[in-house]
């Protein structure tokens, strides 16, 4: 009898426990993520390998904004219609966006470094010291609504040089190797503005010398008075007003993963990473020399990463606004989309972001 009672009780106590359990285990929740290509997989990948979507009870779907635009810079118009619920880029997206009508706010910062590098060729390194002497010389810096130009004609103003100082070189020069090498042989191109992996394999030509360096928040800093406001997560003011706990528990799963990155080796990073970051068809013969180059690429982006803020810092805001507003953007297609936005007069810098969520996770969760 006495046995029996015994295990009743346990059982009941199981009961209880499991009971217990199941309400303290977050309802599921489902979140649609696009993360730009390459390195924007890198945080919510590793979140997946870790475990730590599951533990705030989220089944996360990564999608690419391409299979929905045909110009990934429309990518804002997916957060303000459904499509997606969250997104992985560059906060000039949150401004282009609230310009032109469909809103998003950034609640975490990934970088605060744009991961820019400036070289100067070699054979005019002597005669090039700062930005004050690029007066009158070829500059490839990629297209002129690009991050590359717009960063460089900043870097070029603190020199106190004026707009349109330099020759901007044909934009074909900027993406493809070859091309830019035989320029700098060849004289017809004397300053290179470009990042990762540009960045890594004209260094390897040995035709250039680093002149300015904002890979990482420190050289951010002294290029151009503040960090940048780079790689963020951001979702519709929308998506905030009516799912604030997916917000929060989204933005729990990338502070404990950041954390983890800014306190591991590249080697451990990838070693957690979810079979989603790396490419499928890698054939085994292949693996470690792939593995070696992804350790690689990882290695190069965590000095530009945040460091235990991931707010997106005012000051950072304001400065990214102040020089959006002023570029004179080309006559792309996307030139034209933000060059419509710049001009709007829609946007503050303080309707960019919103730090409640990574404030309250950041002071929670040790």
């Amino acid at each position: 009898m006495k046995s029996s009672l015994r295990l009743a009780a346990l059982s009941l106590s199981f009961c209880a426990l499991f009971a217990s359990a199941l309400s303290a285990a977050p309802e599921r929740i489902k979140i649609r993520l696009a993360p730009m290509p390459g390195i924007g997989h890198l945080v919510p990948e590793l979140a997946v390998g870790l475990g730590y979507f599951d533990q705030e009870g989220i089944d996360v779907e990564m999608v690419n904004v391409m299979n929905y635009r045909d110009e990934d810079f429309y990518s804002t118009e997916l957060l303000n219609d459904g499509t997606i619920d969250a997104e992985i880029c560059w906060y000039q997206r949150v401004v282009f966006g609230i310009g032109n009508g469909q809103p998003a706010q950034a609640v975490f910062l990934i970088e605060n470094s744009p991961h820019l590098t400036i070289f100067v060729a070699n054979r005019v390194k002597d005669e090039i010291k700062s930005a004050a002497d690029f007066k009158g010389r070829t500059i490839a810096d990629s297209a002129g609504f690009s991050t590359r130009r717009y960063l460089t004609d900043v870097i070029i103003s603190h020199a106190g040089l004026p707009p349109g100082s330099y020759t901007p070189a044909p934009t074909a020069l900027s993406a493809k190797l070859p091309l830019l090498a035989e320029a700098l042989k060849a004289g017809q191109v004397d300053i290179v503005s470009c990042m990762e992996p540009m960045t890594t394999n004209l260094l390897a030509t040995k035709l250039v010398t680093p002149l300015y360096d904002l890979s990482t928040a420190e050289g951010t800093r002294r290029a151009l008075g503040d960090v940048w406001p780079a790689r963020c997560l951001y979702v519709s003011p929308k998506y905030i007003q009516e799912h604030p706990d997916r917000v929060q528990r989204l933005v729990n799963v990338f502070v404990r993963t950041m954390r983890y990155i800014n306190t591991h080796s590249a080697e451990e990073i990838v070693a957690k990473m979810a079979p989603g970051y790396f490419a499928p068809d890698i054939n085994n013969d292949l693996w470690a020399d792939y593995k070696k180059t992804k350790t690689a690429e990882v290695a190069k982006v965590l000095p530009g990463l945040t460091q235990s803020d991931y707010t997106i810092p005012p000051s950072a805001a304001k400065l990214a606004c102040s020089v959006l507003f002023k570029t004179d953007f080309d006559d792309s297609p996307e030139g034209k989309y933000r060059r419509a936005a710049a001009k709007s007069g829609k946007v503050q810098p303080e309707m960019t972001y919103d730090n409640r969520f990574v404030e309250k996770a950041m002071a929670e969760i040790k």
